[in-house]
């Protein structure tokens, strides 16, 4: 069935496309949007806001994401804090983060994403970046390493050996090192973070809007004072339309984000909502 010029949709093309939205939102910030019904646990935890946040990442935190669209139940994420690795003579936290589909799906589109980020442990910017996608039929295996002093990002493709070097902004962030990053600043109602992000294999300007704080409860978690995100996406100075996203992230010390939720074009609303979170602990370098 044709929807309108140039939209002609199967089943397996609707999974790819909300995967790959998804997929790419929860990289940038996992945020969540207020018109989603949350309810505290009867046992709840709360968590008090702070005035800063903590500055760097936790050693050995892991959140999980349950993946709806349209409500119903289509996959999850995680992401992981797990070592401190050395790459290129500096100390790196190294992130995990594993996207998959549900069981139930895999027959109509089998989702299984892997994105490692290895980020500066002392300035929070990205050093080197792989992915591993398997989404249906669609396979690639990609390398980004970033030389943060010269400038230059190399990419690498071990689907089909190709080399490619580019140039990159100062204080790059990947897909994933970048909602790390923002985790990290002082952010208040009205601020407005610009983040420089290299993605396939170009160079974005991730713009992210702070909105008001308030009080959410989210079923099996607690209550958080949260802050309204929005992030917007630029390119060569010109806005682009992915979706439209509404976030939101706690106040306390570890700006843990909460639910994201993605309004896609045609397609409708796809949702990353936090089902568990495991605090791990701050890693002293010196």
């Amino acid at each position: 069935m044709r929807r309108g010029p140039g939209f002609s949709f199967s089943r397996r093309s609707l999974c790819r496309a909300f995967f790959r939205y998804a997929a790419g939102t929860i990289f940038l910030l996992l945020f969540y949007f207020p018109a989603i019904p949350v309810f505290a646990a009867e046992s709840e935890t709360v968590y008090p806001p702070s005035e800063r946040p903590a500055g760097g990442l936790f050693l050995g935190e892991r959140i999980k994401f349950r993946i709806t669209y349209m409500g119903l139940p289509v996959g999850e994420a995680e992401s992981l804090v797990k070592e401190i690795v050395s790459v290129n003579g500096r100390d790196a936290y190294h992130v995990e983060i594993n996207i998959r589909s549900k069981t139930i799906l895999d027959w109509i589109y089998r989702v299984r994403d892997t994105h490692h980020s290895y980020i500066d442990a002392e300035k929070i910017h990205s050093l080197r970046y792989e992915k591993t996608i398997q989404e249906g039929r669609y396979w690639t295996d990609e390398v980004m390493e970033y030389d943060q002093t010269a400038n230059i990002g190399k990419f690498y493709s071990k689907k089909d050996n190709s080399r490619k070097e580019m140039f990159i902004p100062k204080d790059v962030q990947d897909q994933i090192s970048c909602g790390y990053y923002y985790r990290t600043l002082d952010v208040k109602p009205g601020t407005k973070a610009t983040i420089p992000v290299n993605a396939d294999e170009k160079n974005w300007d991730l713009e992210v809007l702070a909105h008001e704080v308030r009080e959410m409860k989210i079923e099996g978690m607690g209550t958080f004072r949260a802050i309204e995100v929005e992030p917007i996406i630029m390119f060569e100075g010109f806005f682009v339309r992915r979706g439209k996203v509404r976030g939101w992230m706690s106040m306390d010390e570890r700006r843990i984000p909460v639910v994201m939720k993605v309004k896609i074009p045609v397609l409708g609303d796809v949702t990353a909502t936090i089902s568990d979170y495991d605090p791990g602990r701050p890693q002293n370098l010196n």
